[in-house]
């Protein structure tokens, strides 16, 4: 039977993951290392094919939320030092030590069970643990630190290979908050070194630390948004390339007299004789529903705007008089001729971030790499 291919997809480029990784990597230097955070199936992106253009061009880790993430790239072929950055299950735990993982540890019981789960297996599972200075999610407050430090140093099966907080505020040009949280950090820092405890990697920076915080890169740096060419704010530290388009083709088009009410709600009307397209993408797709009577769409070079509510597989957009035909291509995010939809142009009228955009699109969307 041949394939079905649906007339929405994603195109990857895998050439802007590279050139952005590089971008990071001469930034950082030679004496830190790149934890690249693939979490999210890489932030929208796909994780097991990106990874594999992060490793190539110089990325020395990666990083993902859950141990089913990091099993994926594991059966996927990647090699590399994976880091568990969320909270694992008890019945997980097997899993991750068998898999070779590196798990965030943040409290006592989990590392007396890691432990029992490594030495059952006659392994040692590398931990990171991680201190809370600011963020106030996972992570022990700073006055807790030491002591589980050094708990899980006494504990069989168990190596402390890094020691992490995470900044709450990094993308703020005004950084107080986070150098208040870099202040508790030294101070844990310093704490550890005067109990005699060395560790192998302390990190801290985030994609926003990376680039306007460089004196927390420490030991390696954690970039997501940035390897997939996205910004923390409107500052452009560097020059990072978008590594996502959205495109789908003009599913019917069909010429309205003005009064034409359009989608469910009825919710816009036509102000003169117009033609709407119809595009076959929805919010099972990502499409926001917000994004209604809000965004537009590229057609033939010309932005075209959303009209009515998006539904679950189709959107209409008004094209005026263009010569729009079935199957012209339509650009959501990505460029076509020299115009350009961003990710944070959704992200700006939905009043969100702009890397929650492509972490939205669902995997109706078929990825093409690039």
């Amino acid at each position: 039977m041949s394939k079905l291919t649906r007339s929405v997809w994603a195109e990857v480029s895998l050439d802007s993951i590279a050139h952005n990784v590089r971008q990071f990597r001469q930034w950082i230097g030679p004496k830190c290392e790149l934890m690249a955070v693939v979490k999210a199936n890489g932030y929208g992106h796909g994780a097991l094919e990106t990874a594999y253009t992060m490793i190539a061009n110089g990325t020395n880790w990666l990083a993902v939320a859950l141990p089913e993430e990091a099993v994926r790239l594991r059966r996927g072929g990647i090699h590399a030092p994976i880091l568990v950055l969320g909270a694992v299950g008890a019945d997980e735990l097997d899993v991750c030590v068998a898999a070779d993982l590196v798990v965030t540890v943040f409290e006592p019981h989990m590392a007396r069970l890691l432990s029992r789960a490594a030495v059952a297996q006659d392994k040692t599972a590398k931990v990171h643990i991680k201190v809370d200075t600011g963020m106030g999610r996972l992570g022990l407050l700073p006055g807790d630190f030491a002591s589980l430090v050094e708990l899980v140093q006494g504990l069989p099966g168990l190596e402390i290979q890094g020691v992490f907080t995470h900044f709450a505020q990094a993308e703020q040009p005004d950084l107080t908050y986070t150098k208040w949280q870099w202040e508790r950090f030294q101070a844990v820092q310093s704490d550890l070194k005067s109990r005699g405890i060395s560790i192998p990697f302390l990190h801290a920076a985030n994609t926003a630390a990376t680039l306007f915080f460089p004196e927390s890169h420490l030991d390696l740096v954690r970039v997501g948004l940035g390897i997939y060419g996205m910004y923390p704010d409107q500052r452009r530290t560097l020059h990072l390339e978008p590594a996502l388009s959205l495109k789908t083709k003009v599913a019917f088009v069909k010429r309205v007299p003005a009064g034409s009410a359009v989608s469910y709600g009825s919710t816009y009307v036509t102000w003169k004789e117009t033609s709407l397209a119809v595009l076959p993408i929805g919010y099972a797709d990502g499409l926001s529903r917000g994004l209604s009577n809000k965004g537009q769409v590229l057609i033939r070079e010309t932005f075209c705007p959303i009209v009515g509510n998006v539904t679950m597989d189709h959107t209409l957009v008004d094209v005026g008089d263009l010569p729009v035909q079935i199957g012209d291509e339509v650009v959501l995010l990505g460029s076509q001729g020299a115009h350009t939809i961003h990710a944070h142009s959704w992200a700006d009228l939905l009043g969100t971030i702009n890397y929650e955009i492509t972490c939205m699109l669902s995997s109706r969307i078929e990825r093409v790499y690039q």
